[in-house]
């Protein structure tokens, strides 16, 4: 019989297909959201996506230990240690729902200081930060939920993943409209109904969750007192692991806060463009990460087993499928701008800045699709700081700058931000091939991944 996490009777499609699948039901959720939101109120649109821009910074520090912990994960049962990616689980689980705790303390405290440092309109201000505020109470169970998703998708339970998903969407999409556009005897609540409802579907899903993790992996009280002789050093070797592609996004998350300063003083218009634009493109994300996440898996299976030759191939096959695919759909998407548009907005000038955008979109996906597979490779070899280090050179150094130029002094709006991107694009994929094919793989035939029993 074969074990639900050998890696010999997998494929990037079979992992892939479940995980884009549930990503396109959150996709669906977000559009739902935006479209909700967005017929409450134009203003309220703005205040929330001004708001999510702060929570996404917040977002990618709770993903810190899950990110390690994919990496361990994998190796342990490419060696065939199930125990030792069992424990593995643990650790990362409690270690990352303290950091959440933090997370949420910080953003509750510092609430109205950012919403303020972002220069948003006076008008907007007070949603932005009711929002931000009440997100702040669920950020111990989204971290929770990243670490355990993290690790099912560690141990290749793409399916879990997606029938856990095909409750909490669909339940969030009802709650959030009857909480911010009213039904029957529950008034209208606008942008604080919309928070409250992430907060009660983050608690049920983390509860749920619990539950499923217990029985599918087995975790029990037992395991977690055996694992916990060694939590320290398995946290330690996560965060070791993550913290370069981590901080990474974090930084990434800073820099798309500096890129909504450059355009909040343009007006309403524009802000709920690009907020358009991205709810749009969102699912275009959504596949490129599928197949990179199922890439990892089976890379980190590849790596755990010495396989080199075999990770090295299945990278760039995963990238070019990734790259035309994410393509194609952009095609698709700018074809279809104006309908699309129409879903959230009735103004002109919202569909043209929203068509402008999915124009530029088409050209930033090919490149996005092959670098995001080639990072996520990289990193789950073992080779994280040196990609982290060119992606943080090429976004401060050179697109930051640019956008600015384009979008301020060449006064080119939103769509100058989207020419920085390209460019940004263009240089990290050129790098990531060069040292995917001419670093990774001899440096992981030199040295094996170790496992963390043997890190002091």
């Amino acid at each position: 019989m074969t074990h639900p996490t050998d890696s010999s009777d997998k494929s990037l499609l079979r992992l892939s297909i479940p995980m884009l699948l549930n990503s396109a039901l959150g996709l669906v959720t977000a559009l739902l959201d935006a479209i909700v939101i967005g017929r409450y109120a134009k203003d309220a649109a703005a205040a929330v996506s001004i708001a999510n821009q702060i929570l996404a910074v917040v977002y990618d520090f709770s993903l810190l230990l899950g990110v390690g912990a994919v990496v361990l994960v994998t190796h342990a049962l490419g060696r065939g240690d199930r125990q030792e990616a069992r424990e593995t689980a643990l650790a990362a689980l409690a270690a990352n729902t303290v950091l959440g705790l933090a997370l949420g303390l910080l953003l509750w405290l510092c609430a109205p200081a950012l919403v303020d440092a972002l220069g948003t309109p006076a008008a907007l201000q007070a949603d932005a930060t009711r929002y931000v505020t009440v997100i702040a109470w669920a950020m111990p169970f989204n971290a929770f939920l990243m670490a355990g998703m993290a690790c099912l998708r560690g141990f290749a339970l793409m399916r879990t993943i997606l029938l856990l998903g095909l409750v909490a969407f669909p339940s969030y999409a009802v709650l959030n409209a009857v909480l911010v556009l009213g039904f029957g005897p529950v008034p209208a609540l606008g942008v604080a109904g919309s928070a409250l409802a992430t907060l009660a579907v983050r608690v049920a899903s983390a509860l749920v969750l619990g539950v499923v993790l217990a029985r599918m992996l087995g975790l029990s009280v037992p395991l977690l007192r055996q694992a916990a002789a060694s939590g320290a050093r398995r946290v330690r070797r996560m965060a070791a692991l993550a913290s370069p592609s981590v901080l990474d996004n974090v930084s990434y998350g800073f820099y798309q806060l500096l890129l909504v300063s450059f355009i909040a003083g343009l007006g309403v218009t524009a802000v709920v463009g690009r907020f358009y634009t991205l709810a749009l493109t969102a699912f275009l994300a959504v596949v490129v990460m599928a197949i990179s996440q199922a890439n990892e898996v089976l890379v980190g299976y590849e790596a755990g087993a010495g396989r080199v030759a075999h990770l090295r191939r299945r990278a760039w096959r995963s990238g070019a499928a990734s790259a035309l695919l994410a393509t194609v759909l952009a095609l698709a998407m700018w074809a279809a701008a104006q309908p699309l548009a129409s879903l959230f907005s009735s103004d002109p000038e919202v569909h043209r800045e929203v068509r402008a955008l999915l124009l530029l979109t088409i050209f930033i996906q090919p490149l996005t699709g092959l670098n995001t597979v080639l990072f996520h490779s990289l990193r789950v070899t073992g080779d994280v700081l040196a990609p982290v280090v060119f992606s943080q050179f090429v976004m401060w150094g050179l697109a930051a700058p640019l956008a600015w130029l384009l979008c301020v002094e060449f006064a080119m709006g939103v769509p100058g931000l989207w020419y920085a991107f390209i460019v940004e694009e263009l240089f990290k994929t050129a790098y990531m091939a060069w040292r995917w094919q001419r670093a990774a793989g001899p440096a992981l035939a030199a040295a094996p991944p170790v496992p963390v029993a043997a890190v002091s």
